[in-house]
């Protein structure tokens, strides 16, 4: 009964965790760049049974008894899907339709990632994001010199206005894209961005040719929560939290009725 107790503990732990996730998607379904964040289970060790002594057949012989200890979470990880671009027209709202990140400015000078694109000019005419973190680009001219409204920023991230004067169309900076070697293993940063162990596995996209995503002007990209499968899951868990308790409670039972027995 004691392993009983401790199966049941491990699997309310491991479907609690997956509870608090579903309910973090919830919260973000209508956070702009937001990945949804899946659990993944693994089972625990197994014990093997010493069953001296108990009939079984020539075949089973050889082959061990052995019995589960029970389940925990293995991996939360962020799904890295496109979520569907959502029009704002604004002009510094960026949407990326593809692979890669945009780059902004860490505490420490480190490159932080986002898919996150609703930018804006802070009063030194730099490119910010919702925090104030620089984003990591070329710029040859202060925005604030130029009409936002008249700035245009094509899918590689060129930025360019035209002169008022003689109409030209002059570059005024660029914008760069980002990729992680291995974006299962990014960090949550908060503010909707992402960090890596160690600075060399964040890199430019220009750096690897063919995986550049592409930039949209005017848009900004929606989370990739899909809130059918949320409820869904979450209905799904509550029944999973339901049972494991009642296995608690069974062993409850079993321990009450062997305290009962008399000689």
């Amino acid at each position: 009964m004691n392993r009983i107790l401790q199966t049941g503990r491990v699997g309310l732990d491991s479907v609690q965790k997956k509870m608090d996730t579903i309910a973090h998607n919830i919260a973000n379904a209508q956070n702009h760049g937001y990945k949804t964040m899946e659990v993944q289970f693994e089972d625990l060790i197994y014990d093997r049974l010493g069953d001296k002594g108990t009939p079984i057949t020539r075949k089973a012989a050889g082959k061990p008894v052995q019995l589960g200890t029970g389940s925990r979470v293995k991996t939360i990880q962020h799904r890295f899907d496109n979520g569907i671009p959502q029009e704002t027209s604004r002009p510094f709202d960026l949407a990326i339709q593809g692979e890669g990140f945009f780059g902004v400015e860490g505490e420490n000078g480190e490159t932080l990632l986002t898919r996150d694109g609703a930018f804006s000019v802070d009063g030194s005419g730099h490119l910010v994001n919702a925090s104030g973190r620089r984003v990591r680009m070329d710029l040859l001219s202060p925005l604030t010199q130029w009409p936002a409204k008249d700035i245009v920023i094509d899918e590689k991230g060129l930025m360019t206005c035209s002169d008022p004067v003689t109409g030209q169309s002059i570059d005024i900076g660029r914008i760069h894209l980002y990729h992680a070697a291995d974006p299962a293993m990014l960090i949550n940063h908060g503010d909707n961005t992402f960090s890596a162990e160690r600075p060399e596995d964040i890199y430019e996209a220009g750096n690897q040719p063919g995986t550049d995503g592409f930039i949209h002007q005017g848009f900004l990209e929606g989370s990739t929560v899909d809130m059918t499968k949320e409820l869904t899951d979450m209905l799904m868990t509550q029944r999973a939290y339901q049972i494991n308790t009642k296995s608690i409670h069974a062993a409850d039972e079993l321990w009450g009725m062997t305290n009962q027995l008399r000689r």
